[in-house]
């Protein structure tokens, strides 16, 4: 790994660390303070206004294609037109985000009236304004955060997230201690995209030379775009309905206090998928790169195995240690009335361990230009988890709201991409599982030991608790560092060490 990718992984993971450190803190804080339905509230409406995120169309990855296509050729001037068009886009998508984002507003009475009292529809109406202006501060921030993730620069990039980790916080515990209440929330979000907006600018400029070209944009360009993005966009759908269609059918069908719960769960299921994309992310330039210089899929292959045993390592090592001390961590942080977030976590996590120590593959196939597959099964699966999900919510509550996102992880992401990896992009799978499967020794054993051992000895209280999660950490360590990691893994630990 170059310098920015080693040392912008260690900040991204020591990033996910003290996000969730924060944030086991910071959600207790707001669940007291504003209670348990103003912040399921809030939660229905950032689902309701994280739909306008569809407006982006995908064309972030696309940018990062294109420049890196122009960029391995040399043609600066190709660049700078692609900077000008890209902000125009932005901007265009930035007003349009405005105007749907009003119309959302002015007919939030209609939306959510049902199961809502008048005070809590006038409240989510001022909440979605705030959202609807962070979200179009937001698109425009977009042209120059994906100027300095092609340009590698990941050092600023994590140290620019560290310290809006600690600055939500810091902004909004004391405005709801002054009793500004769950607005509290949505007004620091907007301040901080703003705050951010500005350092992005001033980094692009100064330090990257970014520059825009907006006379004789070819038109094919734009067509190029507008094509490879269309369906990285269906892709945006399936995300969207995958992670936010549940708190939007509960909250409909159950109420704000289940959403609520349901939101607890998603939270500590969205810490692994950043502890995935955080490292896979840092490899889209150099994945581009490699397909535009026509690499060998042996190469891409070997990719694949060398991120995707870190990434299930990681991801089964926290969770294995969530199985052991989880349930009573849930209760002590979000309440007993939360506790059926624990398995919830459990059933959406293991699943998706699969898909997301290869996300690799999802961008290999973005730069060969062949996500197409991909996106059409992705959304045909998504209207199954819509239509699971709503039976499920009605008639078995928050595990049955579940069920349509594991159906859809199972068959679309796991089994279905994993067939055309190997048939139709070239990986070698067989490969792939045979280097990486190892890597569940650890979990197996470790978990099931100290499963069997819980049921004479529970983690009922702090001490058990520390207790279980050394002992855990221990035992995983040491099968894992002797039996399991190779040498690159060995070095990367050793270096860690030092």
């Amino acid at each position: 790994m170059n310098k920015q990718i080693k040392m912008g992984a260690i900040l991204s993971y020591f990033n996910i660390i003290s996000k969730n450190i924060v944030n086991f803190m910071y959600t207790p804080f707001l669940l007291r303070y504003v209670g348990q339905a103003n912040y399921g509230l809030f939660q229905m409406t950032n689902s309701v206004i994280l739909s306008l995120s569809l407006l982006s169309m995908g064309f972030s990855s696309a940018y990062v294609k294109f420049y890196m296509m122009y960029k391995v050729n040399k043609d600066e001037e190709s660049i700078q037109k692609l900077n000008g068009i890209y902000s125009l886009l932005f901007v265009g998508i930035s007003l349009l985000s405005l105007i749907i984002g009003s119309i959302l507003v002015i007919n939030t009475g209609n939306i959510f009236g049902g199961n809502l009292t008048a005070t809590q529809v006038n409240l989510m109406r001022k909440l979605m304004i705030i959202m609807v202006l962070d979200v179009a501060i937001t698109f425009i921030s977009t042209i120059f955060d994906s100027n300095i993730t092609v340009n590698e620069q990941f050092i600023f990039q994590q140290s620019r997230q560290l310290i809006q980790t600690f600055l939500v916080p810091l902004i909004c515990i004391p405005m709801v201690l002054m009793g500004t209440g769950v607005l509290s929330i949505v007004i620091t979000q907007i301040s901080v995209t703003t705050i951010f907006l500005v350092l992005n600018i001033n980094y692009c400029f100064r330090r990257l030379g970014m520059r825009f070209k907006f006379k004789d944009l070819p038109v094919s360009l734009l067509k190029g775009l507008l094509s490879f993005s269309f369906f990285i966009f269906l892709n945006q759908i399936v995300d969207l309905i995958n992670n936010n269609a549940p708190n939007f059918i509960l909250g409909i069908f159950q109420g704000a206090k289940l959403v609520a719960t349901f939101s607890i769960a998603v939270q500590i299921k969205n810490m692994f998928f950043m502890l995935s994309t955080s490292l896979s992310g840092m490899f889209i330039p150099k994945i581009n790169k490699l397909v535009s210089l026509k690499r060998s899929n042996s190469e891409l292959t070997d990719l694949m195995i060398k991120v995707g045993r870190i990434q299930m390592s990681l991801l089964f090592f926290v969770l294995g240690g969530f199985i052991v001390v989880g349930r009573y961590f849930i209760q002590l942080w979000a309440g007993n009335q939360n506790s059926d977030a624990y398995g919830l976590i459990i059933l959406m996590v293991l699943p998706s361990i699969v898909p997301l120590s290869q996300n690799v593959g999802i961008e290999v196939q973005k730069a060969m230009n062949k996500h197409i597959f991909r996106s059409v099964t992705y959304f045909i699966f998504a209207i199954v988890n819509v239509l699971i999900t709503t039976i499920g919510a009605i008639y078995w509550g928050l595990y049955g709201a579940a069920m349509g996102y594991v159906t859809s992880i199972v068959f679309a992401n796991g089994i279905l991409m994993n067939w055309y990896y190997y048939r139709y992009i070239g990986l070698d799978m067989k490969r792939y599982w045979k280097k990486t499967c190892t890597v569940m020794i650890p979990f197996i054993i470790t978990t099931g030991s100290l499963g069997i051992l819980q049921e004479l000895y529970p983690v009922a209280n702090i001490g058990t608790f520390f207790l279980f999660g050394c002992i855990y950490a221990g035992i995983y360590g040491i099968i894992y560092f002797k039996y399991v990691a190779n040498q690159y893994e060995k070095q990367i630990l050793r270096s860690l060490k030092k």
